[in-house]
């Protein structure tokens, strides 16, 4: 039986003029966080770049079929416009690799932002994070956001950051009360935890807790810089592996010791070989759970 194509649901796309000069590009519009995130200025970056084609190859050298890009968590609406544009670039040039997810300031003008961003081709909401971009599931702007994305059958993914564990520049808060007040609010909202849901997960062990977040998943992206391959299984068992979804945080370099250039190769064969999981529990991880996420209601 041949494997069912392989998804990664968790990437990122920068232009040239970005990766040219990120931190210079990035004070001068106010994007301080990203800033130290990926050009520190006390650290070694473990942030890789690809342009187009260099990540094509590298997916093909992987057998992803598909990427995700996702936008970026900025905190200026016309940096989240401008980043669209240019990831919707990418997807017009292979339209059958890439699926966007589009980059969404949510204190402000969502719906204008939303529908342009559906013209651009995406079909989703993310990376949001709601430290950084500041903002609550009692927002008006938040509250519109959410039920134009369940009438149109947009997921939306959130950066996740882990509630105990070493310090690193992406450390911003984000309260996991926080996701479970937004799956009470709206329901039938599809939510994409990134990083695992900085434990989440477990707490979906109280009956009630996993009601509540039935409409709720988990992505595997930057598992080698957080956890070893046994949360894999650890996930299956909290959760099901109908919940999970692989995401590699592409380009980021997931092995920095040794890795010189991102790829999706040594990821996808050590969830292979230390992850755990059966044939069925693979094909449902790599791919066919987000096929099935993006298609269900459209």
């Amino acid at each position: 039986m041949p494997t069912p194509p392989i998804i990664d649901c968790h990437t990122h796309a920068y232009p040239a003029e970005v990766v040219a000069a990120p931190r210079a590009w990035a004070e001068a519009r106010g994007e301080l966080h990203w800033a130290e995130l990926v050009a520190p200025s006390d650290r070694t970056s473990i942030q890789g770049w690809s342009d187009a084609t260099t990540m094509l190859s590298a997916m093909d050298a992987a057998g992803v079929e598909q990427a995700v890009l996702l936008g970026w968590y900025w905190t200026q609406e016309s940096v989240c416009r401008w980043h669209n544009e240019s990831m919707a670039e990418w997807m017009q040039d292979a339209p059958d690799r890439f699926i966007g997810f589009a980059a969404i300031y949510p204190n402000a003008g969502v719906l204008d932002q939303l529908e342009a961003a559906k013209a651009l081709g995406f079909r989703g909401v993310g990376e949001q994070h709601i430290g950084v971009q500041d903002y609550k599931a009692t927002c008006p702007h938040w509250q519109a956001m959410t039920r134009w994305c369940v009438e149109n059958n947009w997921p939306i993914n959130f950066h996740v950051t882990e509630t105990a564990g070493h310090e690193h520049p992406g450390a911003v808060a984000t309260p996991l009360q926080a996701f479970v007040r937004m799956a009470e609010a709206e329901p039938e909202l599809k939510m994409i935890l990134a990083h695992w849901g900085g434990g989440l997960a477990y707490f979906e062990e109280n009956p009630k807790l996993r009601t509540i977040l039935r409409n709720v998943y988990y992505d595997s992206a930057a598992s080698p810089l957080l956890y070893d391959m046994s949360i894999f299984r650890q996930m299956v068992r909290l959760v099901g592996v109908e919940k999970l979804l692989f995401g590699s945080d592409y380009p980021l370099r997931l092995y920095p010791r040794f890795q010189k250039m991102p790829d999706m190769e040594r990821f996808l064969d050590q969830i292979r070989d230390e992850g755990g999981l059966n044939t069925r529990e693979l094909d449902a991880l790599l791919g066919g759970n987000f096929r099935r996420l993006l298609a269900s209601g459209s």
